[in-house]
């Protein structure tokens, strides 16, 4: 005897949605949160190469001599361009540049006071004293030479028209004539070079050479006085910010320290140390992709510029927080920012150095 089936107990919809919650919900929960996991990890945590640092301009102002801050004219923080006046160092007291200068007054004084020649001045003075009056004496004779040549010449002229005399006498007192002629004017040159010379070894002449140089020298020293008490006016070599100022107006400095710091706040740079052992031989022109750090990363790419020639130590932020940076040896890199990443100097970013088709032949993965 065959038993008629039995009717199907109807199960409510509480009893499905638990079966549902039990049975389906963990897997499709689980599934779902692996899949968020690797979108997130793939678009903010993924493992970076290396870390980068973004690096400005950064300089200090310092004055090229000892002395005292006079003025300050810049604050902390402030902004300034290239070329403003910083700060105005005094190198030295007034008493002391009075006396300098009175020092070199007083040299200059004496060497127009004592404006005589030294022995060898004297003898070559006194040897072109003795040549002048024996020049003097032949300039002398010879135009007593020049006047006979010349009534000599022509007399023998008037008679050669009338040819009483041969062409020879005549060719003989025109030769009498010119070299008369030459002689005085040679002598008349050779007075001039030599009364010239004369004034000028003169000590009573105010153009005395040893007198000129003599002034010449007290005078240098006197302007190299001047200037080296002159204030010296410090201006900003670059344009930014001021991050630091090290000493204020009424301060004395040594030569050399810094006065003031500026910063520049725009990105220049961006330096990477790949770590030991390297697991990458960078290339110039390798691509680089560049992560930022924040709620908002931004995602760049540029390619190296720089790669040094040895390995250098560097401080590599630590990865547990409140603990301070280690120093390590890498490889330092450097490249330029990407222009869609607006990054601040000292910010650190993550780096990746891409390995496609074109970088990866020259790269040495280990």
């Amino acid at each position: 005897m065959k038993l008629d089936p039995l009717p199907v107990i109807p199960s409510p919809p509480e009893h499905h949605w638990r079966q549902f919650r039990v049975k389906v919900v963990p897997y499709l929960t689980f599934g779902i949160v692996l899949i968020l996991t690797i979108w997130l990890w793939g678009r903010n945590l993924a493992n970076p190469l290396l870390q980068g640092t973004a690096e400005g301009l950064e300089t200090d102002v310092a004055s090229p001599k000892s002395g005292k801050i006079t003025k300050l004219n810049v604050v902390l923080y402030q902004e300034v361009k290239a070329g403003d006046v910083i700060a105005i160092v005094d190198p030295g007291n007034a008493a002391v540049l009075s006396n300098h200068l009175a020092l070199a007054g007083a040299e200059i004084e004496q060497a127009r006071v004592d404006s005589g020649l030294r022995i060898a001045d004297k003898v070559r003075y006194a040897q072109f004293q003795n040549s002048w009056m024996r020049q003097q004496a032949d300039l002398l004779a010879a135009r007593s030479q020049l006047f006979y040549a010349s009534n000599e010449f022509l007399r023998v002229s008037n008679l050669f028209v009338t040819q009483t005399v041969s062409q020879i006498q005549y060719d003989w007192a025109l030769r009498d004539y010119k070299q008369a002629d030459e002689l005085v004017k040679g002598y008349t040159t050779a007075l001039a070079v030599t009364e010239k010379t004369l004034t000028q070894l003169d000590p009573a002449q105010p153009e005395s050479p040893s007198l000129k140089s003599a002034l010449a020298v007290a005078e240098a020293k006197f302007q190299l006085t001047a200037a080296e008490f002159q204030p010296i006016i410090l201006t900003a070599p670059i344009s930014g910010r001021v991050t630091k100022i090290s000493a204020l107006a009424g301060a004395n400095v040594a030569a050399a320290a810094p006065i003031v710091s500026i910063a520049d706040s725009e990105v220049k740079r961006i330096i990477g140390f790949i770590g030991l052992p390297l697991r990458i031989e960078p290339k110039v022109g390798m691509e680089v992709e560049i992560r930022s750090r924040g709620l908002s990363r931004v995602v760049g790419h540029s390619r190296i510029t720089y790669v040094g020639p040895r390995i250098e130590i560097f401080n590599a932020p630590m990865r547990l927080r409140s603990m301070e940076s280690a120093q390590e040896r890498g490889l330092p890199i450097a490249l330029p920012p990407p222009p869609n990443m607006h990054l601040l100097p000292g910010e650190l970013v993550d780096l990746n150095l891409l390995l496609d088709a074109r970088n990866s032949s020259p790269a040495r993965i280990q």
